[in-house]
């Protein structure tokens, strides 16, 4: 019978399925406190700016490292950076148990974005360093399915146990089992090849410079776009919610509406990858995505669970699509500075609308909303055009040759 029904192919990838568990516990249990970190901020007195300052501080650390640590996993390889982003995430998490001050709460978040720009990019290149090209949209499709997997259980369970045993532990829990992560990640990566977990080929002189200009700025721009919205979440979402009547438990479930239906169209947005074009999904997908956003300024809980399910099956559909474009674009030399670069264009979008995002809800809740739907199509539709343009010119398939042939 299992010949019958195979397992998907990325499944049938032993380092594949290293990475994959290992995203989904980290999903898992960094998941149990996203919906809570601005309330307990509130609860001890912090004002909405200092809520905004949280937000934009997470975002502009990313903004700061993620290219670099994108270059220094091309340096000395995948493994230590995620592995040292682990710990600094975590202690972060835990350390905001004692948070009082607003400089406090702001120091945190700053660290907290510290160690995802080690871990985010570094990832992001291991998983294209397994997969050959012309997998990768499956490969990160799973990845991101994975990561859901842990925030749909994460943030629903969380909502569950601060009912029972508060938000401080929690903290502890997420904190904790972060930095607890990082010795099985670490011991994992090491059965990996010195070329996906160690080093990667230095480049020659003809260096990360080569692959910069239109077909990077396309994906890039797409980045800044998508992202602009997620910097409006991070500043005012769950005070938006709780201002509506949320409970604790239906603020995790509005995250958990998301994963779910991201986890529904990913294996299809996964099929749909592979195949050029490429550009009409995104300028059609990135357009209804927009619509979402500017819907959730209705004042209806059901309804904002309805929107953030809709946003989620969207996102399945058009998020492996971008990926592999982007992880197309260059070979395992640079694949790291590749990944650093769309991250820091997208976190540059979640960073400036995180920062704006409290001053336009104090003029109106539906405000952050409307302008952060009205960006991403505003910006997305040109950077949908950009890569009609760069398809039809031909596939990078040299470059794009993974460091490791995974087994079939």
């Amino acid at each position: 019978m299992r010949n019958l029904i195979p397992r998907p192919w990325v499944l049938r990838q032993p380092m594949l399925r290293l990475v994959l568990g290992l995203t989904l516990l980290a999903g898992l249990i960094t998941g149990l406190v996203v919906p809570f970190i601005a309330l307990i901020a509130r609860e001890r007195g912090a004002s909405y700016g200092t809520v905004g300052l949280m937000a934009s501080a997470f975002m502009l650390a990313q903004l700061v490292f993620f290219f670099p640590a994108g270059a220094l996993a091309d340096r000395i390889g995948r493994v230590r950076p995620v592995v040292a982003g682990l710990i600094i995430e975590g202690a972060a998490t835990a350390a905001f148990v004692w948070a009082e001050s607003p400089a406090a709460f702001i120091a945190l978040r700053v660290l907290q974005g510290v160690g995802l720009s080690l871990i985010y990019p570094a990832m992001r290149a291991l998983l294209a360093d397994l997969t050959p090209v012309e997998r990768r949209g499956e490969a990160f499709a799973a990845f991101w399915g994975m990561f859901n997997v842990g925030w749909l259980l994460g943030p629903a369970i969380g909502g569950l146990l601060s009912s029972f045993v508060g938000k401080v532990v929690l903290l502890l829990l997420s904190g904790f089992g972060e930095m607890l992560l990082a010795l099985p990640v670490l011991l994992a990566f090491r059965r990996l090849s010195t070329t996906a977990a160690g080093t990667v080929p230095r480049a020659g002189r003809d260096s990360f410079r080569t692959i910069l200009g239109g077909a990077l700025f396309a994906a890039m721009l797409l980045a800044f776009a998508f992202e602009v919205p997620v910097g409006i979440f991070s500043g005012i979402w769950s005070i938006y919610l709780k201002e509506l009547g949320a409970s604790d438990f239906v603020l995790g479930i509005s995250y958990t509406t998301f994963s779910v239906a991201n986890l529904v169209t990913l294996p299809i947005g996964a099929r749909l990858a592979n195949h050029r074009p490429r550009w009409r999904r995104v300028a059609v997908l990135s357009t209804l995505l927009g619509g979402v956003i500017v819907g959730y300024g209705v004042p209806s809980i059901p309804a904002l669970l309805v929107l953030g399910a809709v946003e989620g099956a969207i996102a399945g559909l058009l998020t492996p699509s971008v990926d592999a474009y982007l992880s197309a674009l260059a070979g395992p030399q640079h694949q790291g500075r590749v990944q650093g670069a769309y991250t820091t264009a997208g976190i540059s979008g979640a960073a400036l609308s995180a920062l704006g995002s409290a001053v336009l809800y104090t003029h109106g809740a539906w405000l952050p909303f409307a302008v952060a739907g009205g960006a991403l199509i505003t910006l997305a539709l040109p950077a949908a055009f950009l890569i009609r343009s760069n398809e039809q010119l031909p596939v990078q398939e040299v470059m794009a040759e993974p460091a490791v042939r995974s087994t079939r």
